[in-house]
């Protein structure tokens, strides 16, 4: 059996193409890589490089034996990855999420039910959270549509509709609903951290200037202290009192509604069945 430092140290020749540079790569000294291409070759029982001046290149077999140990390497690490990633599940669960809203929804109910665990969430692109389900990276995955993948069980959660927030002197302010064009030429305030809800506004309203927070304090002190206009749902300002010197407004345009679906391995449904059962008969308020 070949070792797998040995694949790593073919793999970094091929990618540097001289013993020096793979070698400066590796923190290794170039004649112990030397050693270690020798070696493979006595392993494998075949010439690997063509050897002239000096000067070491792969030859044809040695190109097709970097190629599989890239191969073989990139599986080793997955079987790693997931074994870890399996292992943390058994103690954790790690929510990955596609948006702010439901994530914060979710949270509570995942302390009810498994408040001995470490509980953890993040935002992510939907892709992201697909494939980290698949690999046990996320054990609870937030999509904004569901899943059409077979391993995967989803379920319906909650909605969300986007809002504007404006001054009530803004232009816009005694409309009762928005439309995509009126945003042009406007300068909003947007927060960084909204997950695929940026992506929207980026996307369908693209004759605004976005003007991007990365921390909430210094958004909410840009909304209380300047006339911008600013984006919000209903799943944030139902609860709330509105601003009195603003006035929300809905979006009414397809992609500024959004429902939101809970999902996990299929092989996790039975671990979850009580969790998910409670979020179906669970009175998770939505405002339409």
């Amino acid at each position: 059996m070949i070792e797998i430092y040995l694949l790593e140290q073919l793999c970094a020749f091929a990618e540097y193409g001289t013993l020096s540079k793979a070698a400066e790569s590796l923190h290794i000294s170039q004649p112990a890589l030397s050693r270690s291409m020798k070696k493979i070759e006595e392993e494998l029982g075949v010439s690997l490089f063509n050897r002239e001046n000096a000067r070491i290149s792969l030859n044809e077999t040695g190109e097709l034996a970097a190629r599989l140990a890239s191969e073989l390497l990139s599986l080793n690490n997955g079987m790693v990855r997931r074994i870890k990633a399996f292992d943390r599940s058994q103690r954790s669960i790690n929510v990955g999420a596609c948006a702010p809203y439901p994530m914060n929804a979710l949270m509570p109910l995942l302390q009810e039910y498994f408040g001995g665990m470490l509980i953890t969430s993040e935002l992510a692109e939907l892709d992201d959270i697909e494939n980290g389900l698949l690999d046990n990276t996320y054990q609870i995955g937030i999509l904004n549509k569901p899943t059409e993948n077979e391993e995967l069980f989803c379920q319906r959660f909650v909605s969300e509709h986007l809002y504007i927030s404006v001054p009530k002197s803004h232009r816009l302010a005694k409309r009762k609903f928005i439309k995509y064009k009126d945003f042009d030429g406007e300068r909003f305030l947007l927060f960084e951290h909204i997950g695929f809800w940026k992506d929207i506004c980026h996307s369908k309203m693209k004759g605004a200037n976005f003007l991007v927070q990365n921390s909430m304090e210094s958004l909410e002190e840009l909304i209380n202290g300047t006339d911008f206009p600013c984006f919000t749902t209903d799943a944030f300002i139902h609860p709330a009192p509105h601003e009195r010197n603003r006035v929300v407004i809905p979006i009414e345009e397809p992609e500024a509604h959004a429902a939101f679906y809970i999902a996990c391995l299929n092989s996790y449904k039975n671990k979850y069945a009580s969790f998910f059962n409670s979020i179906r008969s669970h009175s998770i308020h939505e405002v339409r």
